[in-house]
């Protein structure tokens, strides 16, 4: 068995962030860390997919949670080793057809927008990490499904890049609310509990007309000032104490880090944050001066995101 990368531990979740830069000054480099990075993660979830076939079967003797979630690291670790060492030719196949040297066979046209297999082929190595999985994660359940369709990044819908676990949630989008909270000058705990919040951990995402991700985290609403693409859907807001049923439109983005970004600017610009943006490392008062700066319409809003801060899964953040 070939010893396993530390620099390729499939926890890394900060690897990709520097691609845009690699993408600038080694272009070659950049596509493959891409490319084998989308064949890891649908290697992994035909991994996942088998177990979930075993497990219907009856499973194990000595299954556990525990187990289960060590079989799960395991997995994953195991897919990314794989795929670096060559996995199982998708890596290749899209390089080669990002690259044009199919065998014998001529590149096809780029600027054919029918061609929804090439433009996603085109697009991939300008994805963020949470776009890759989305689209990997289906690749793979199509496959182990039988259903063969065309791989489209279009094709990723809101249920795609929902997280299954609060574990998942924090593990992927940490890396985030740490860059967020470095550019807000404020603890990134109070800033990942309120998305949690938001978003049910990351269970309940907003979803556009066509039932795409939004990928909003915060729940920020699509009003004048924004001029980009949008979501409407139906919301719970508090009128008088009393909660009721209303339509909205909330802004919708191009990747959940795109999202972090837009809340960061989004307090930065108000003045009505001003003072939440003082609190520093006091995460209960940064939430505290949310609420009363009206971010939310909910009483209770400031209390649900230290309770969520108060959880196990935040015990462990540094």
């Amino acid at each position: 068995m070939s010893r396993i990368d530390n620099n390729a531990f499939f926890a890394d979740f900060n690897s990709l962030a520097s691609l845009k830069r690699q993408a600038q000054q080694d272009p070659d480099a950049a596509l493959k860390k891409v490319a084998q990075e989308f064949e890891a993660i649908f290697i992994n979830m035909m991994f996942k997919n088998m177990r979930e076939a075993n497990e219907n079967i009856g499973g194990g003797l000595f299954d556990s949670t525990q187990t289960k979630q060590y079989t799960e690291m395991m997995d994953t670790q195991m897919a990314q080793s794989l795929a670096n060492a060559g996995g199982i030719g998708i890596s290749e196949s899209l390089i080669r057809q990002l690259q044009g040297q199919g065998s014998g066979v001529s590149s096809p046209d780029l600027n054919d927008a029918s061609d929804s297999e090439t433009h996603f082929l085109r697009s991939l190595p300008t994805l963020d990490a949470e776009r890759i999985r989305a689209v990997a994660k289906k690749a793979a359940e199509d496959f182990t499904g039988a259903v063969q369709t065309p791989i489209s990044s279009s094709s990723v819908s809101a249920k795609d890049v929902a997280f299954d676990s609060p574990d998942r949630f924090v593990e992927t989008l940490w890396p985030h609310a740490q860059k967020a909270g470095e550019k807000l000058g404020v603890d990134p705990k109070a800033i990942l509990a309120q998305a949690a919040l938001e978003t049910g951990w990351g269970k309940h995402p907003i979803a556009k007309f066509d039932g795409s991700p939004s990928y909003n985290l915060f729940g920020i609403k699509a009003d004048q000032r924004w001029s980009g693409d949008r979501a409407t859907v139906n919301t719970l807001e508090f009128r008088d104490g009393v909660a009721q049923k209303e339509k909205a439109a909330f802004r919708a983005y191009d990747s959940f880090e795109h999202s972090f970004d837009d809340y960061a600017n989004f307090l930065q610009t108000s003045e009505r944050y001003q003072n939440a943006l003082q609190a520093g490392d006091d995460a209960a008062m940064f939430a505290a001066y949310l609420q009363k700066g009206g971010y939310a319409t909910d009483p209770n809003y400031a209390d649900k995101i230290s309770n969520i801060l108060s959880s196990k899964w935040f015990k462990s953040l540094l």
